[in-house]
């Protein structure tokens, strides 16, 4: 589960920096919520092992 929520935040920080550059601001926004929320995921998981 840890590898996947890293492959997901990955791919939602890039997809929110390729929306800023196409200043599509909704997306960026939702993606960046995402990358968060998967970092906290992430660090969550990492205590639990």
């Amino acid at each position: 589960m840890i590898l996947v929520c890293i492959i997901i935040g990955i791919v939602a920080l890039a997809i929110g920096i390729m929306a800023i550059a196409m200043k599509q601001y909704i997306i960026a926004a939702a993606m960046l919520t995402v990358t968060g929320w998967q970092f906290i995921n992430y660090r969550t998981w990492k205590k639990r092992i």
